[in-house]
């Protein structure tokens, strides 16, 4: 008998339920595997930011293809491989080059491919993301989008988190590479992950230096994890960071008691600017102000968030977090049904 999932508590409907986008992810169970670290909520908001990122790539640019079934897809910090690989299936003819720096993850890419089928449309590369050979293996590959899920929390001063987890002293070091990259290779478009711990506006802000608009926003609020907790401290210190202790919000996205915090998870997909493309500066000053007021008033600063480009806001809660989880690594069915 397949096992029912049920709450023992009824979940808060400030927000819709993140719970509610999980079925892109179906086909990524068993026997598709997952590296030692994986966040389905950090993968599934990029899933959703990669795929609205898909009806610009598609768009005639200067690398001369304007075919919407000849996309190069490339996708830094892939993991598992999983969002590359979601794009492929979305995209029939489409080709995936996808880079990590850990070479288990990079096998296990591999594996996935095959299982999906997809091993003849993708290409995986153990490549650290600092290195000259990732640049120049992206400017031979000339990639109509980019995409990135990397790590992106802030590391205390002399102290190191997991390679997976730590992105320097304000979390955005793996994401300010990227954009680095994006500037070199210049894609139609790309996608991003990051979040409220990690100087959230300054992406924005970056990618707007280097040509690129920030056409929509994903965002999910969340509680704090095994390492975004161990730095709580820490974040309490910079002036970036977006948390929210007050017992309305932990208790929203931790029914159980457990949180300390509630933070943003954040995804946006952006574009080449043109002549008639707005000033964006209001856009990461607004992305900015969201967060504060975030911090501030709780996940109800997300209800109507004043941001001058479509914004879509979740909420994933302990209870929803664990049932995504047992899904992908087939421990539950049904997963979709109606909450008893």
């Amino acid at each position: 008998m397949p096992h029912r999932f049920g709450r023992p508590v009824e979940g808060d409907r400030t927000l819709s339920l993140f719970i509610d986008e999980a079925n892109r992810l179906r086909v990524f169970a068993p026997p598709f595997r997952f590296t030692s670290f994986f966040s389905p909520e950090d993968t599934l908001l990029c899933v959703c930011a990669s795929e609205a990122a898909l009806a610009h790539a598609r768009m005639p640019g200067s690398h001369g293809r304007a075919s919407r079934n000849a996309l190069r897809i490339a996708e830094l910090t892939t993991g598992s491989g999983l969002v590359g690989l979601h794009l492929l299936r979305v995209e029939s003819d489409s080709a995936l080059m996808a880079f990590d720096v850990d070479p288990v993850a990079v096998d296990t890419a591999k594996d996935n491919a095959k299982i999906l089928g997809l091993a003849a449309r993708s290409r995986f590369d153990c490549v650290d993301l600092w290195s000259d050979s990732m640049a120049s293996m992206l400017k031979s590959y000339k990639p109509d989008l980019i995409v990135c899920n990397p790590p992106y929390v802030p590391e205390p001063p002399g102290g190191r988190l997991e390679l997976e987890a730590g992105a320097g002293k304000d979390g955005t070091a793996h994401l300010m590479r990227t954009l680095q990259l994006v500037d070199c290779v210049q894609p139609r478009a790309i996608a991003l992950s990051w979040c409220s711990l990690s100087d959230p506006a300054r992406i924005v802000l970056e990618a707007e230096s280097i040509g690129y608009s920030l056409n929509s926003l994903f965002v999910v609020a969340i509680s704090d994890g095994e390492y975004s907790g161990s730095v709580h401290e820490y974040l309490r210190e910079l002036p970036h960071a977006y948390i929210n202790e007050s017992w309305e919000t932990r208790r929203a996205v931790a029914p159980d008691g457990s949180a300390r915090f509630g933070y943003l998870l954040m995804a946006g997909e952006f574009s080449r600017m043109n002549a008639r493309t707005r000033n964006t500066n209001a856009i990461y000053t607004s992305v900015g102000r969201m967060c504060e007021e975030f911090a501030a008033n709780g996940i109800a600063a997300l209800v109507k968030p004043a941001v001058p480009v479509p914004v879509r806001a979740w909420i994933l809660d302990r209870w929803d977090e664990l049932r995504l989880r047992a899904s992908l690594h087939g421990e539950i069915t049904g997963f979709m049904t109606s909450i008893e």
